[in-house]
């Protein structure tokens, strides 16, 4: 990937990383499969492709690491245990290369967005779902009711808060992880 886009460019100036959710469950339904599968797909993939495109940022003297993850770093969410624990680790991560490669020119943050109009969330309503014996309209319209806004936030919403992280403009933004949520998680900090 990292080399097709240095042949197609010439350059990695910025890196979006986001991928999709690890399996729902509760601790005593996963296996330890299920727990290294996760690891590898919300942590290590973030770490190795990080590593590939990070070097050339630092030669460049200008970047952009962006890690679009989830609320569940500030408010976990029932039957997503994988979610919750192993997401933590990208926030820990972020401040890492915050640290280690703001003197470079390069920021690193975190997105954790809450229900996005995406075809996780349409997953998750299901199950619910059928674990209540209600219907999925009825589960999305009690998640909605939660949300202080009283709606699930939009895909371009997400697009738009990456893009001015990845702008000059947000040049002193550097280590954070930011909620966009519609104020669903209720803590301060």
């Amino acid at each position: 990937l990292v080399n097709e886009v240095m042949r197609s460019f010439g350059t990695i100036d910025i890196l979006v990383y986001n991928t999709g959710p690890p399996k729902p469950g509760t601790f005593s339904q996963l296996t330890d499969e299920d727990w290294e599968y996760a690891t590898r797909l919300l942590l290590l993939s973030a770490v190795w492709l990080t590593k590939r495109v990070v070097g050339h940022m630092v030669s460049k003297g200008w970047g952009r690491l962006i890690y679009v993850t989830s609320l569940t770093l500030r408010q976990p969410i029932p039957n997503l245990v994988l979610s919750n624990t192993v997401r933590l680790s990208l926030a820990g991560l972020v401040k890492s290369l915050a640290i280690e490669y703001g003197q470079y020119g390069i920021t690193a943050n975190g997105v954790m967005q809450g229900y996005i109009e995406t075809e996780r969330i349409k997953q998750l309503a299901q199950e619910e779902a059928k674990n209540r014996g209600v219907s999925i309209d009825e589960v999305i319209k009690n998640w909605s009711a939660e949300v202080p806004v009283r709606r699930y936030g939009k895909p371009e919403e997400i697009g738009y808060l990456v893009a001015f992280l990845a702008s000059d403009k947000a040049a002193y933004i550097n280590g954070s992880m930011i909620l966009i949520d519609g104020g669903y998680v209720k803590c301060v900090f």
